[in-house]
């Protein structure tokens, strides 16, 4: 009998390609390295029906299946401008407090993403949220219940595989207590291990028990368990996930291109680090000379016989299980059914934080009302909008401001300069302030000091990134907390604000 043949470590990497067609750096890229899965990103997407082709495109050209991935959380992580229901994410969802709500994303979500041939979705995020302000997580997290988190978590990721696409658990084991956003810096969460235990494992168990088909580890410094960072320590991202959660799928490196590695060394023996700490797909989202680099060392030493033969076997079985979820498309859903989905989980979540000076709802066709949007096109290259940064402005025009006799303008979000909206705010008799994360964005925060010294008494502020810029506000403004910013919480907040329905 023929010996069977030796598995290649280019199967364990997830790569980033770029352009939004097959190329023939892209395809070369993947007839190389033998890589399994394709991480898209923003960069390789500009509508469902480009997605199909590119997904297609691809598979044809390099004449095997493969994986391919979209972080497609909802809320603040979103990959599509247009053509994919835009959900309110993870913290709506979490004030919303309806598993049933959870399951319905999640499979909504998988029948829009399967018919495009993306197999996997990388969430859900069941990082508990911490009493502190986290830039990396925030409106990304279900809440801070632990329960409640692995509740909505396992319902979410059952809604997605029910449905043909695999899900993952992330950022394992858990961050929602780092208060440095990992694609700057490493982390440090200096928790016991009871603490973890008790609070930021408990959705990844749950998570496990659901039968998630794959977790997602980060870059995150957790001294309890080791002084070596998550990703590369094999207490946590073995010991912590195969023996005390008992989880047998697949188990994902988050991308190694972020500066919580790149501070730290090359990302190709970054990636060979992550794999000896037990990881089984290891993901590098950028660089196509480091991606290739690192295949090549994984060859390397792999022939030298310093990859141990059993690990690479079963890492290999686990991604052949994920495979499967590559060749599911289904056929297209009703994209309608998703936009009313979206907007009954906004309408839930969407609250008045607060009751200042001002009631609600204003008073209909008020004038003098000034209302603020931040200026989305400023960090355009950040963040994704649906209909692009400019349709925020255009919804709320759409939507409310021409329906009464309020005026319209846009604040800065990055940089704190002067502009016309201070003698707007000056003049209005409202001032409705939606507010982009004040505590991150040096704009935003100017513009909610100032509103707190010339009109606390007259102002609205709708928070649409951060909770935690309620602990900002004059105490005299009035709070409502949308959860997020996509058009159907616009939609949920305006309506709270300004008592009606488009």
């Amino acid at each position: 009998m023929n010996p069977a043949p030796r598995p290649d470590p280019g199967f364990l990497f997830m790569l980033g390609i770029y352009g939004r067609r097959p190329t023939r750096e892209s395809v070369s890229l993947l007839r190389e390295t033998n890589a399994s899965g394709v991480l898209l990103l923003a960069r390789n997407i500009e509508s469902p029906a480009q997605v199909r082709d590119l997904t297609r495109g691809l598979v044809d050209a390099v004449g095997r299946p493969i994986l391919f991935a979209v972080d497609h959380e909802g809320g603040w992580v979103l990959r599509f401008a247009s053509g994919v229901t835009a959900f309110p994410g993870n913290a709506a969802l979490g004030r919303a407090r309806d598993p049933k709500l959870a399951y319905a994303t999640g499979r909504q979500m998988a029948l829009e993403l399967s018919p495009l041939g993306i197999g996997m979705n990388l969430a859900p995020v069941v990082d508990v949220h911490a009493a502190r302000y986290n830039p990396g997580i925030g409106i990304r997290s279900f809440g801070s219940d632990p329960a409640l988190v692995g509740r909505l978590g396992s319902a979410f990721l059952r809604g997605l595989q029910d449905h043909g696409v695999a899900a993952c658990a992330k950022h394992f084991p858990g961050k929602g207590a780092a208060t440095v956003d990992a694609h700057v810096a490493l982390p440090t969460i200096r928790l016991p291990r009871r603490e973890f235990f008790a609070t930021h494992l408990t959705p990844f168990a749950a998570a496990a028990r659901a039968g998630v088909a794959a977790v997602m580890t980060t870059h995150v410094r957790c001294p309890a368990f080791d002084r070596k960072p998550a990703s590369f320590s094999r207490r946590i991202t073995h010991d912590l996930i195969r023996s005390r959660l008992g989880f047998d799928g697949a188990v994902i490196s988050d991308d190694l291109c972020m500066g919580a590695v790149t501070t730290r060394g090359p990302v190709p023996a970054a990636a060979l680090d992550a794999f000896r700490a037990g990881h089984d797909v290891i993901m590098i989202a950028h660089d196509p000379g480091a991606q290739r680099e690192a295949v090549e060392l994984f060859r390397a030493a792999h022939a030298d016989g310093e990859l141990p033969a059993d690990e690479l076997a079963q890492s290999c079985r686990r991604i052949k299980k994920l495979l499967s979820y590559a060749r599911r498309r289904r056929a297209a859903a009703n994209p309608a059914a998703g936009a009313r989905l979206a907007l009954q989980v906004a309408r839930k979540a969407a609250t008045v934080a607060r009751r200042g000076t001002i009631p609600l709802p204003l008073p209909d066709g008020a004038r003098r009302t000034l209302v603020l949007l931040p200026n989305f096109p400023e960090v355009r290259e950040r963040f994704t909008f649906e209909d692009g940064p400019n349709g925020p402005g255009a919804f709320m025009r759409r939507a409310f401001i021409e329906r009464g006799r309020y005026r319209l303008m846009f604040t800065p979000v990055e940089s704190p300069q002067a502009g016309p909206w201070r003698e707007a705010i000056r003049a209005a008799d409202h001032v409705v302030f939606f507010c982009f994360e004040a505590m991150r964005f040096a704009g935003q925060r100017a513009v909610l000091d100032f509103i707190n010294r010339q009109a606390p008494d007259r102002a609205v502020a709708c928070l649409i990134r951060s909770s935690f810029d309620l602990g900002l506000l004059d105490p005299r403004i009035t709070v409502i907390d949308a959860c997020g910013y996509r058009l159907c919480q616009l939609q949920a907040a305006g309506e709270l604000i300004f008592g009606r329905r488009p």
